[in-house]
């Protein structure tokens, strides 16, 4: 049974849980904004009711900062000085993203009527674009996707914050636009927001993860409205090796249950990915995300520094060598330093790890469901 937006006198009523994803208006310093600060954007997605848009995209948005906190890194002691090493020597090489966990004091919504004032919470924040399934290899396989509606700015990266309703919100029946029930006949894809984070450096096969739509859906004869939740799990992995061989990530659909419990299985791939700035990877046709190769120029850095520390490890080598040997001429202790250097460099070159494959909580994800006829066959299989 379909479910009708919950409509009173007032208006409609958005429920509490409802994810908005906004982008900011300007480049915005987290890390240096003062307590009190009114950063603006526009909503990237609309907001429904059932099949109705409550709130169209590009609806402005202000939000006022109550304090940011830098989030620690839980990676050990170890991990985090290998890595503080790995960038020092490489110049290419760029540690995540820094998080930071926003409070806001105040959230104001433009309406027909003026502003509404909600209250939500700041989920996710950061630097991302979209990445679509594209033939090619290499740097080919990146395109940003742009909104619908012109952005603030050709960027290859645009700023988002995610936030959620912290309770129920009454908007103006003025603002609904009704919309045309979602067609079966064609092919079915759909937004939605990762719930579980995955990685091709943790997750193994058969983990599960969790999904929320951001648009509606029909399938199976049946609307799916936005929150629905999607299950799904982890077909492939393999995680970053040694000799820069990078790590893969299949995931695959299996259920959606909407708000009011109903299920149904279904089989889906992902159709495109918000992937973080500077995110190295690419996903194919069957939706499979894949680590970029390192390309010419990360090689040709990697020899470099190989080189060097082949080079400065020779240096040092040679003089112990001496003293540990003195009967040995010069020649032959440099020879035999000669061989810690190359040693070196080789250990360099083949402990260098490829690249990962990672999508954050609340990451947008594109779920392609298929056509008809191929979503029917899938599901039959799933269920066989």
């Amino acid at each position: 049974m379909e479910s009708a937006p919950q409509t009173t006198e007032a208006g409609v009523r958005t429920p509490q849980g409802t994810l908005l994803q906004i982008e900011l208006a300007q480049r915005t310093d987290w890390k240096h904004l003062a307590r009190n600060s009114v950063v603006e954007g526009r909503l990237m997605l609309p907001v429904f009711t059932g099949n109705d848009i409550a709130i169209p995209e590009q609806t402005k948005v202000k939000l006022t900062i109550e304090s940011v906190k830098k989030v620690g890194n839980d990676s050990g002691t170890w991990k985090k000085a290998g890595h503080a090493v790995v960038r020092a020597f490489d110049p290419l090489e760029k540690g995540r993203p820094t998080e930071y966990a926003i409070r806001l004091s105040k959230t104001d919504i433009e309406a027909p009527q003026g502003s509404l004032v909600v209250a939500a919470t700041a989920l996710r924040a950061g630097y991302a674009s979209m990445i679509e399934p594209t033939i090619g290899s290499g740097e080919e396989v990146h395109r940003v996707q742009l909104p619908s509606a012109k952005p603030f700015g050709l960027k290859k990266a645009r700023q988002t914050v995610v936030l959620q309703l912290d309770e129920g919100a009454l908007w103006p029946a003025s603002t609904v636009r009704k919309t045309d029930t979602p067609d079966e006949s064609r092919t079915r894809k759909v937004r939605a927001f990762l719930l579980t984070q995955v990685s091709a450096s943790h997750n193994r096969k058969d983990d599960a993860f969790q999904a929320r739509l951001a648009e509606p859906v029909r399938l199976g004869g049946k609307l799916f409205e936005v929150g629905s939740l999607v299950d799904g799990t982890v077909s492939q992995s393999a995680r970053p090796k040694m000799l820069s061989r990078a790590g893969s990530l299949h995931l695959r659909i299996d259920r959606i249950t909407s708000p009011q419990g109903a299920s149904l299985a279904v089989a889906g791939t992902l159709g495109g990915v918000e992937a973080q700035a500077g995110a190295k990877y690419g996903l194919d046709e069957e939706g499979g995300l894949h680590g970029l190769r390192p390309g010419v120029t990360n090689a040709l850095v990697d020899l470099g520094i190989a080189y060097a520390l082949g080079k400065v490890t020779d240096d040092l080598a040679e003089t112990p060598i001496r003293a540990v040997a003195a009967a040995m001429s010069d020649a032959a202790a440099a020879n035999a330093a000669r061989y810690f250097g190359l040693g070196a460099s080789a250990v360099f070159l083949i402990t260098r790890h490829g690249r990962d494959v990672n999508l954050p909580r609340y990451s947008e994800i594109e779920i392609d469901f298929g056509r008809p006829s191929e979503q029917a066959s899938a599901t039959a299989s799933l269920k066989n």
